[in-house]
């Protein structure tokens, strides 16, 4: 017969041991719970958009031309039942400091239309729309193809408002980019 120590001893240790699993069960039930949580998160972000049209978005980024100062050019791409559509426009600029703290600038620009409609493989319509509100401005649409793909594109004159400001300005001079809200 063993002694009353040695048999709670290794009751004691038994315990911690049940503990420690039950512990480690815990930690990977919470383990998965992560890897599940990342999942998910990833496939939010994943970003739908074909190669091509993120090739195109980029290429046509590169045509727009601030007239002065600094621009960042957006975009907001949808899948229609014609195919694609994206929109772009050259953000505006909130001036942070000074008299005009908290406005916002719609930047002008120039857009190289010959480097635009060069992307396109087939160009169906082309059209400009000008409103003559003073809040409206223009847009340009281009209805066409890049490869077998159909995409239509509309360049905008004014970044919408609800997306906020690409760019800050401060009064001393420097910019930084605004992130989107995700």
């Amino acid at each position: 017969m063993m002694p009353s120590c040695i048999t709670a001893a290794r009751s004691d240790t038994r315990r911690r041991w049940e503990l420690a699993a039950l512990a480690h069960a815990h930690l990977l039930v919470q383990h998965v719970i992560k890897q599940a949580e990342i999942f998910a998160s990833q496939r939010r972000q994943r970003d739908p958009r074909p190669e091509w049209l993120v090739n195109f978005i980029q290429t046509a980024a590169e045509w727009f031309e601030p007239l002065s100062g600094v621009g960042r050019v957006g975009y907001d791409c949808e899948a229609t039942q014609d195919g694609w559509e994206a929109r772009l426009y050259l953000g505006s600029t909130e001036l942070v400091g000074g008299r005009d703290d908290g406005k916002w600038r719609s930047q002008s620009f120039e857009l190289n239309l010959t480097g635009l409609t060069a992307c396109f493989s087939r160009i169906d319509d082309f059209r400009w729309n000008v409103s003559a509100t003073s809040t409206g401005g223009s847009f340009l649409t281009i209805r066409g193809y890049i490869g077998d793909a159909p995409l239509c594109v509309k360049t905008y004159s004014r970044a919408p408002e609800h997306l906020g400001p690409a760019l800050r300005e401060y009064h001393d001079g420097r910019v930084q980019t605004v992130e989107p809200p995700v």
